[in-house]
C-alpha cells in the first residue's frame, strides 16, 4: 500500500490539498483524517461528492502519543478496505515524525511504500510564528521530514515575504522541493523520499472547543463572531472551522489568523463548529453563537 502523508500547521491548507489530491486519485484510495478535538469536520468535506473510503480519527493527539492509535487505524484500513493508496491528513498540531516512525516500526511496515511527504506552509504568518519556542519545534519537525513543501497562500503575501519564507524553509531543509501555491493547486512532481526521519518533541497547550446543535444559524452572526476572533476577546484562537445551517442553506466556514472564508456544501444535518487555540473561552463563544 502506498502511503501519502500531508502535514501542516492549523489552517495551512491541508484539507484543500487533500481535496485536490482526491480528485486525481483512483477508486482504490482511502483517506485517514486525524482531527484535533472531539468533532470531525474535514472528513465530511473530503468525502462529499466521492465514493472513497474516508476514516476519521477525532481527538487527534499531539506528538508521540499519536503513534499507537494511528498505527491501529492504518491496520484496520488495510484489513477492511485493502486500498492501493492511503492518504493521511493529521491534525494541524500532530507530529509528522511520530506518524512516520510509528508506521515504519509497525508489524506490517514491509507492506507499505512511502510517497514523498508534502508539507504545507501558510505564508501569511509563517515567519511570525516560527520564532515561537514550542511551535517552532513543530515547524522543525514538519520541514525536516517534508520532501515537498508548498508555500501556500501566495496570493496573500508580497514577493518579499514569499522569498523570506523560501529562505527560512531552505535553512531548515536545503534538500526539500519548494513550490509556491494558491489554494494548494500544483502539479506534484516526483521527488526523492528521505530515508531518515528526524523527530523534534513539542507540547503546545492547545485545546479545542466543539459545538453541535440543531436549527438555523444566521450567517451574519457567525461572520461577526469570526471577524472578532483576532481581538482576543474569545481567547487566543488560531483556527476555527465548521458546517452551519443558514437561512440560505448549508455552508462551511474557515478562520485562520484573521482570514475568514465561507463555502458551499450540499447538505448538513446539524450545525458543527470547532474553535482551536489557547485559553479558548467556551461560554463566550457559545453565547455569541446561540443568542
Amino acid at each position: 500500500m502506498k502511503v501519502q502523508l500531508i502535514c501542516g500547521f492549523l489552517g495551512a491548507g491541508k484539507t484543500t490539498l487533500l481535496k485536490n489530491l482526491v480528485r486525481e486519485s483512483g477508486p482504490d484510495t482511502a483517506i485517514l483524517v486525524n482531527e484535533f478535538g472531539e468533532l470531525g469536520i474535514d472528513g465530511t468535506l473530503v468525502s462529499e461528492g466521492n465514493n472513497l473510503n474516508v476514516v476519521e480519527m477525532p481527538s487527534g493527539c499531539i506528538c508521540c502519543s499519536l503513534r499507537e492509535s494511528l498505527v491501529d487505524a492504518v491496520r484496520e484500513i488495510m484489513e477492511n478496505f485493502n486500498p492501493g493508496q492511503l492518504i493521511i491528513e493529521p491534525s494541524g498540531i500532530a507530529s509528522p515524525s511520530s506518524i512516520l516512525l510509528g508506521l515504519k516500526g509497525a508489524d506490517f511496515a514491509e507492506k507499505l511504500e512511502f510517497a514523498p511527504v508534502i508539507g504545507v506552509i501558510d505564508m501569511t504568518f509563517f515567519i511570525e510564528i516560527i520564532r515561537e519556542d514550542d511551535i517552532g519545534n513543530f515547524f522543525l519537525d514538519q520541514l525536516k521530514n517534508s520532501d515537498i513543501v508548498l508555500l501556500n497562500k501566495a496570493d496573500l503575501v508580497s514577493p518579499e515575504i514569499l522569498e523570506e519564507c523560501r529562505k527560512a524553509v531552505m535553512e531548515i531543509n536545503p534538500s526539500t522541493l519548494i513550490i509556491p501555491t494558491v489554494y494548494c493547486q500544483a502539479e506534484i512532481p516526483e521527488a526523492a523520499v528521505k530515508g531518515e526521519t528526524v523527530h523534534y518533541h513539542y507540547s503546545p497547550q492547545f485545546h479545542a472547543e466543539s459545538f453541535t446543535f440543531d436549527g438555523i444559524v444566521p450567517r451574519d452572526k457567525i461572520a461577526e463572531l469570526l471577524q472578532n476572533l483576532k481581538s482576543g476577546d474569545y481567547g487566543n484562537i488560531y483556527r476555527a472551522k465548521g458546517i452551519i445551517r443558514t437561512e440560505d442553506g448549508p455552508e462551511t466556514f474557515d478562520y485562520v489568523n484573521g482570514q475568514v472564508n465561507f463555502g458551499e456544501i450540499r447538505e448538513a444535518d446539524r450545525n458543527k463548529l470547532v474553535f482551536i487555540g489557547l485559553e479558548v473561552n467556551r461560554s463566550k463563544i457559545e453565547n455569541a453563537v446561540k443568542n
